[in-house]
């Protein structure tokens, strides 16, 4: 079992980590943002659909339909998430530009997607069609889904070391990281701040989420409308057995 030692420098103990020398151990990092905050809108999450992340719709594991707003994605799209019993799951499609194309598996949580080109449009991941509800999203151009949202995997721990958040100039808000260990619990506020540009904290004894624990990061009390805020998060993830 994998325990974190206070007598080894971090840095030698998190490269060694990402090297895969510690066994049943490996780093997560999470980076989400939302380009466009409004003050009648927040509080909403950090991530590129916009507004609050729609948990609910991943209340059961559904087939994701995956559809772009371009004809002219038609390149591979890997989508990263948990299945119904939250292992750890992945699923590679092709695209068809405009025309959905559903997942083989089912997912109960979807937090990241890779497509293998400069897409042209925007690609989204759907529930139940490729006209319901979207649970990630790649802003045209970026190749990469931006959402600070995770749920950690059944049989891990997982331990969240650093927290950062970053508003556009001259503007100030509220940032809560959100967590709730399982489907149907209400989210509570884990860590908050108030910040002016950005922020960032260094978690002297990392928190310890349990699996199936969801994690959201969400900003409130925007000072002006058009905000933009980024965030980023590291966790540690640790098999329990």
């Amino acid at each position: 079992m994998f325990q974190f030692s206070p007598h080894r420098p971090s840095t030698a103990m998190y490269l060694d980590i990402a090297r895969g020398v510690i066994p049943n151990s490996k780093i997560i990092h999470k980076f989400g943002a939302n380009f466009d905050i409004d003050q009648n809108t927040d509080p909403e999450s950090i991530w590129s659909g916009g507004g609050p992340y729609p948990w609910a719709s991943l209340a059961t594991a559904q087939t994701i339909y995956a559809i772009s707003t371009s004809a002219l994605d038609t390149t591979t799209l890997t989508i990263e998430g948990l299945d119904a019993d939250y292992n750890e799951q992945s699923e590679t499609v092709t695209l068809n530009g405009l025309t959905a194309v559903a997942t083989s598996n089912t997912f109960i949580r979807v937090f990241r997607m890779k497509y293998d080109d400069l897409n042209v449009g925007t690609i989204t991941a759907r529930v139940t069609s490729g006209t319901g509800t979207v649970v990630a999203q790649i802003e045209a151009g970026d190749a990469q889904s931006l959402m600070a949202v995770y749920t950690v995997p059944v049989g891990y721990s997982g331990y969240l070391i650093n927290f950062d958040v970053t508003i556009d100039s001259k503007k100030d808000c509220t940032v809560m990281l959100y967590t709730r260990r399982i489907n149907g619990e209400p989210f509570r506020i884990t860590h908050m701040a108030e910040t002016s540009g950005h922020y960032r904290y260094d978690f002297t004894a990392p928190l310890r989420f349990r699996e199936k624990t969801d994690i959201d990061v969400q900003v409130d009390n925007v000072s002006a409308n058009d905000s933009s805020v980024t965030a980023n998060f590291d966790l540690i993830l640790i098999r329990d057995y």
